[in-house]
């Protein structure tokens, strides 16, 4: 079973505030599905690369990453911005190295707040801010909260089903 290239992908935007609850759901357990994952396997394995792609610690640490850059984009939708603003992943790859060798634990927990802060603006935002929709300044198309989610929470199922290739559960 061949996985679709994440930037492959098609996703069916337009969905309506009412998927927003089931989203965020998705979203919020993304950090405990990641535990679950990980947490019988040893660190070497966790740092283990295939082909020079990322191991499971980076996979995790660019989760964690993408989560903070898109704290502005919240930003944008709570003050109804027309465009979103651009994620520059430009220092990733720094940022992935830094974070690479840390306790997986510490990631984890670090993401698992990261995470929650995240679902937590959502429930914060007002019913103007959740239905105001911007445009996405890579993608050519009008975006609301609830696509991001959607963005979101299948960038999420991506990135575990890769990690579960690194570590066997199934061929990648």
């Amino acid at each position: 079973m061949q996985l679709i290239p994440w930037d492959q992908r098609q996703l069916a935007y337009g969905r309506g505030l009412e998927d927003l609850p089931l989203l965020l759901e998705r979203m919020r357990g993304t950090p405990a599905r990641l535990a679950s994952l990980i947490r019988h396997h040893p660190l070497e394995r966790l740092l283990l690369r295939r082909q020079g792609n990322w191991s499971a610690m980076e996979h995790i640490a660019h989760l964690l990453l993408l989560d903070q850059r898109l704290q502005a984009r919240v930003d944008d939708f709570v003050s109804r911005r027309p465009t979103l603003c651009t994620i520059d992943l430009g220092d990733q790859a720094e940022c992935l190295a830094q974070q690479r060798h840390r306790a997986p634990g510490d990631l984890l927990e670090e993401f698992r707040l990261s995470r929650m802060l995240l679902v937590n603006r959502y429930w914060d935002m007002d019913e103007a801010a959740l239905r105001h929709q911007a445009q996405h300044p890579c993608r050519g198309i009008r975006m609301s909260p609830a696509d991001m989610a959607l963005y979101v929470a299948e960038h999420d199922d991506h990135h575990l089903v890769r990690i579960r290739g690194l570590l066997g559960a199934f061929p990648d």
